[in-house]
């Protein structure tokens, strides 16, 4: 059972994690809202997860732990994560990771995070752009699209470090660039425009609680969802309209976004400036 901020009963987790949920509890009730906050919370309603992604989980043949897969519906395509570079800065390994939002990080850390655009100094880099320099395929054959296959193009130090001129895409988060484009897409290809309902997933796997997290509300209003003050750290795992015609979904860990629908709305996607996508025959 989840309280009105998504947080199970104390009773629900191991007794570890009581004191840690806890204070959890009495800092959000606490919390005062900033005004896009205050209106993303209230656009958002929390409907029972179990119930609502029923059909995804036969559909998928999974758990949804790391988010539900879809296959082709009839189509699909996959959306890369955004990478930034600066040209101005050295092409030296660092010594540690870098990635949107999460510079300076350890490289042996998984960077998770809705990432803002990083400034105006760094500027867009395609995966395209970056294989075509090493010459790697975008996505290997039989893969998902996976940024740690590009790692030949970094510097062959000791270390295996990253170059300090990337900014690379995070793990099982869209940065709210790519997601601000892919949900005016979507409008454009639902029957309601910004009205149609819709439901949004977040996997269990994004909460130490290990409880799964859905929200139906406005499509128009999801341009706001990276306020709501329970769900900042990670977009969503699964989008889809209540007529189910089409679904998104973002691996937790990996750093690409599928869409699987009608042609249409695929093919808008593979031609969207903005954005960069691609089908995988191997992963329809």
């Amino acid at each position: 059972m989840q309280d009105g901020y998504g947080l199970p009963d104390l009773a629900d987790v191991p007794p570890a994690l009581r004191s840690v949920l806890a204070a959890d509890k009495a800092e959000r009730a606490a919390r005062v809202l900033t005004p896009e906050e205050a209106t993303s919370f209230a656009s958002w309603v929390r409907v029972p997860a179990d119930t609502e992604t029923r059909w995804l989980a036969a559909l998928s043949g999974d758990d949804g732990l790391l988010g539900f897969e879809p296959p082709a519906r009839p189509d699909s395509a996959w959306i890369l994560h955004a990478m930034y570079e600066d040209r101005r800065r050295p092409a030296t390994p660092a010594r540690t990771d870098t990635a949107i939002g999460t510079e300076g990080a350890d490289d042996r850390d998984d960077e998770t995070d809705w990432a803002a655009h990083p400034g105006p100094d760094w500027q867009r880099v395609r995966w395209s752009e970056l294989a075509e320099r090493s010459g790697d395929a975008i996505v290997e054959e039989g893969s998902y699209p996976d940024r740690y296959q590009l790692r030949s193009w970094h510097s062959r130090s000791k270390d295996h470090n990253w170059r300090d001129d990337i900014l690379w895409s995070n793990e099982g988060s869209l940065d709210w660039e790519t997601w601000h484009r892919l949900i005016d897409l979507l409008i454009e290809h639902s029957p309601d425009g910004p009205d149609t309902r819709c439901l949004v997933h977040f996997c269990r796997n994004m909460f130490y609680s290990h409880v799964p997290t859905v929200f139906t509300g406005r499509l128009g209003d999801a341009h706001g969802l990276h306020h709501h003050p329970d769900l900042m750290a990670y977009s969503p795992s699964n989008i889809w309209p209540a007529d189910r015609t089409w679904i998104t979904f973002t691996h937790f860990d990996l750093h690409g976004t599928k869409v699987a629908g009608p042609t249409p709305l695929i093919e808008a996607l593979l031609n969207a400036p903005g954005l960069k996508a691609l089908r995988l025959p191997w992963k329809p």
